[in-house]
C-alpha cells in the first residue's frame, strides 16, 4: 500500500492498526521505487481493503483507488 502520505496518513499509525486489528506482522518499509509503503503479512489483503473503503478510523480520506494489492510469491525452498 503506498501513496497514503497524500490523504494524511501516518503510516507507522496505519501499520499499527493492522497489526493489532488483524493479530499480524505489519510494518513500514520502502519499495523498489525508494517510497514507503506498509507491509502486511497474512491473508487480510481483503479485510484492509474493506476498511478502507468505509473510510474505518485513521483511513478517512485514503482513496480506494489508490490501494493495490501485491501478494509476493514465496522464494523456492520455502515451505
Amino acid at each position: 500500500m503506498t501513496d497514503w502520505v497524500i490523504a494524511g496518513v501516518d503510516l507507522k499509525k496505519a501499520a499499527k492498526l493492522f497489526a493489532t486489528k488483524f493479530a499480524c506482522g505489519s510494518s513500514v518499509t520502502k519499495n523498489p521505487q525508494g517510497l514507503d509503503e506498509i507491509v502486511v503479512q497474512g491473508d487480510v489483503s481483503g479485510d484492509i481493503v474493506e476498511m478502507i473503503e468505509d473510510q474505518v478510523g485513521l483511513l478517512k480520506g485514503v482513496p480506494a483507488d489508490n490501494v493495490v494489492e501485491v501478494e509476493e510469491k514465496k522464494k523456492k525452498g520455502d515451505n
